[in-house]
């Protein structure tokens, strides 16, 4: 059952992924020729977008989303997810219409047309078996928000595989306070049941929910040391009271 539904959302997916350097990453490369960098940005983004909602669909994910009154007008803004699916990053740059730089394995540069997007989207590379470059890559992503770009965090540092929260690691929120940035807890459930966990051709309906803002620049240290039970209580809080 599994096999059949993801071979279908394929014959959708894949033609958009491989002719994406084509209606994609063509036109703004010859936007940025004209110094439109903006413009260039926008472009990658919606069909970012285009690719995201098409391959859910394909899968049958009706994804939910709530809370985007609380989305911070200025930055730097991290967010900071748990972790269900590799349908996780589909779910916000499509249905949420949130474009950040994630954490990304070394292995996805040599990954054709893949790469293409995760450099798109800014990503930060990272050999998770080298502490040195975990250290690296922790650096390079303070250095981003510094400059102003969200980024999207999941501290769990795994996908959950079961339907729960796993512990956060307070080492992933230094990035957060490190560079003052904003954290906007979110709340991901059922999208397991979209890839890892198919079981039959049902639509899966699952939810994104963006928490209220959490503002590190002005938090003491006592309240820093305990930022990691605070995102997580505002994830775990938000997790049980949606459906499931």
């Amino acid at each position: 059952m599994r096999k059949i539904r993801i071979a279908v959302a394929c014959l959708l997916a894949v033609p958009l992924i491989v002719l994406s350097p084509v209606y994609a990453f063509i036109p703004a490369a010859l936007l940025l020729l004209f110094r439109a960098k903006k413009s260039a940005n926008r472009w990658l983004e919606l069909c970012a977008r285009l690719i995201s909602n098409c391959s859910l669909f394909a899968l049958g994910v009706t994804m939910h989303i709530d809370g985007e009154e609380n989305l911070p007008t200025e930055a730097p803004i991290c967010y900071m997810a748990n972790h269900q699916s590799m349908l996780d990053i589909l779910a916000f740059v499509g249905p949420a219409k949130l474009w950040a730089s994630v954490f990304a394995k070394a292995e996805l540069k040599r990954m054709p047309f893949i790469n293409l997007w995760c450099y798109a989207l800014g990503c930060v590379f990272i050999e998770r078996n080298s502490p040195h470059d975990t250290v690296k890559a922790i650096l390079k992503g303070v250095q981003k928000l510094k400059e102003g770009k969200p980024m999207l965090i999941f501290p769990e540092g795994t996908r959950s595989k079961v339907d729960t929260i796993g512990e956060l690691k307070n080492g992933s929120l230094k990035l957060a306070t490190r560079s003052k940035a904003i954290i906007v807890p979110i709340t991901i459930k059922g999208l397991r049941d979209g890839f890892e966990g198919i079981t039959n051709f049902r639509r899966v309906h699952a939810y994104l929910s963006i928490g209220k803002p959490i503002p590190t620049a002005s938090l003491s240290k006592e309240e820093i040391a305990t930022l990691h039970e605070w995102v997580y209580g505002e994830v775990k809080k938000r997790f049980d009271e949606l459906p499931n």
